[in-house]
């Protein structure tokens, strides 16, 4: 089955979410139905796209779909926190960079249709793995974001903008959440993948498990940091960062070059 149709679909929809949430921030709103509506739809439409894209190419995920189907889980975690916490104003990151997951994946379609599908404890594996990159990818999302709002905050006088933003400490409790959730899953996923995986050289991980403990490293740290001053600093904000773009670095930026470069 062609991805074309369903991947432009979900593109259009996620940018349109996107842009509809930015309209609203400008205007110093904090919640636009219109944009939560349009990433419901787009959430489903890329799950649909990565099930879709998995069946063809034998369960095996490509940098398209592995980025479709974290963008997927970041726009759960947005969405899902939303109904708590005013953080609808993430959308306008996460949307339009699923949407452009979602675009590659219809465009470049499957590697091959003459793969075997992947054994019950790989799957294991790789459902931990893609769960654990998702929370850290948030956590980085929002240890940005809280950067910009500290130093927002010093300015006088405060912008719509920084207005529209949810209060500091509800961003700071979230992101606390999202880091100690990241940590767990990440330790899950380590610990499947020294379980399961028979040749880490043969099947080109090692590069990427060692990124993986860096990160997971520096999400440890990051809570250590919050153990120690007992707060969300800015050392526990700069950790997080780093130990996202790491895992960013060691999964997606792996898997491209192995799938365009070698």
């Amino acid at each position: 089955m062609s991805l074309l149709v369903p991947g432009l679909l979900a593109t259009s929809v996620l940018f349109a979410s996107g842009i509809r949430q930015f309209n609203a921030f400008k205007k110093g709103e904090v919640r636009d139905a219109s944009s939560l509506l349009l990433g419901i739809a787009g959430c489903v439409l890329s799950v649909f796209l990565v099930v879709q894209g998995l069946g063809d190419n034998g369960g095996r995920p490509t940098t398209g779909l592995m980025g479709t189907l974290l963008g997927a889980l970041l726009l759960v975690i947005v969405l899902g926190s939303s109904f708590k916490h005013p953080v609808n104003a993430l959308l306008i990151g996460v949307a339009p960079l699923t949407g452009l997951f979602t675009l590659i994946t219809s465009v470049m379609g499957p590697v091959s249709s003459q793969l075997n599908p992947l054994n019950f404890e790989t799957a294991v594996h790789v459902a931990t793995s893609i769960v654990a990159y998702g929370a850290i990818a948030y956590a980085g999302t929002l240890a940005i974001l809280l950067s910009w709002q500290h130093t927002k905050l010093k300015e006088r006088p405060l912008t719509p903008l920084i207005a529209a933003l949810p209060p500091l400490d509800a961003m700071e409790h979230l992101f606390l959440r999202t880091v100690q959730t990241a940590w767990v899953v990440l330790t899950v996923a380590l610990l499947t993948g020294v379980m399961y995986v028979e040749d880490f050289w043969a099947q080109h991980l090692a590069h990427k498990t060692a990124l993986s403990v860096l990160a997971w490293c520096g999400m440890a740290l990051a809570l250590w940091q919050h153990f120690k001053e007992g707060g969300v600093t800015r050392t526990m904000r700069k950790t997080a960062i780093a130990a996202a773009a790491l895992l960013c670095i060691g999964y997606l930026g792996s898997k491209a070059i192995l799938e365009f470069v070698l």
